[in-house]
């Protein structure tokens, strides 16, 4: 398969309609990630990478298949796989089946306007004095990065400059570890893809609420709609409470 340069990524719109997804849009505006099709003019197929997941566009087909069951594996190993077409699926099961892991995620409704200020700066207001929120800026970016459970914060940017320019994140630091942080995951334009996570000594606190609304307060004032995908029915019911609505389960794949 050939990889497009960042310039040539315009050409996997006509096989991803639904711009849905912050992280496969992010790799078609040239954002973030890398993307290989089977051919550079109006592409049948491809594989895009962004961060931890993998997405598989378009139909197989005996023309390409054979191309297609080696690339899987040298390309979304370890990868959250996330496919638009069954065609892809079949191929794993029949090549990967013995390696092939199958779990749900959820999809989380995109709907303007289900977000109460007062409720999420209630969110805000009722957390312990001594957690101080903070935004992520040159200050603390590279403690967030050096930190292995809240580097998904910031990992996906090439830079502190392209995270100041394109992300925004809030961070709680208590004696000196950062504790629990709200941060886009990946972005492009209009939107972007929320990555949220608290230290288990630190949960049951209010704190997921806290930091996760101070971003969609940002977000709503920089007039960006902060998409949430879930991982697990906690990350749903936090969603819900920040004023989300659940839409439906959905399932991924790892190899």
């Amino acid at each position: 398969m050939l990889e497009l340069l960042k310039e040539e990524m315009h050409c996997l719109v006509n096989l991803y309609q639904e711009k849905t997804d912050v992280s496969l849009c992010s790799c078609i505006e040239g954002n973030m990630g890398r993307a290989w099709v089977d051919k550079d003019e109006n592409p049948t197929i491809a594989i895009v990478v962004v961060a931890d997941f993998c997405y598989l566009l378009g139909c197989i087909t005996n023309n390409n298949i054979d191309v297609t069951r080696d690339e899987l594996l040298k390309k979304c190993k370890g990868k959250i796989i996330v496919s638009y077409d069954n065609s892809w699926i079949s191929i794993m099961e029949n090549f990967y089946s013995n390696n092939l892991n199958r779990f749900s995620r959820y999809s989380i409704k995109k709907e303007l306007d289900v977000f109460q200020k007062n409720i999420l700066n209630g969110y805000i207001d009722a957390i312990d004095p001594k957690f101080n929120i903070s935004r992520i800026d040159a200050s603390i970016y590279f403690e967030v990065l050096k930190d292995d459970f809240m580097a998904d914060c910031c990992s996906n940017y090439s830079s502190l400059e392209e995270f100041l320019k394109h992300g925004i994140g809030y961070a709680i630091v208590h004696n000196g570890e950062i504790i629990s942080a709200a941060s886009s995951y990946s972005y492009c334009e209009g939107s972007i893809e929320i990555t949220i996570g608290t230290k288990d000594k630190y949960r049951n606190k209010g704190l997921a609420l806290a930091v996760a609304s101070k971003l969609i307060l940002d977000c709503i004032e920089k007039n960006i709609y902060p998409r949430w995908d879930a991982a697990n029915l906690e990350s749903v019911e936090l969603a819900t409470k920040l004023g989300y609505h659940f839409d439906k389960e959905y399932k991924v794949y790892s190899i």
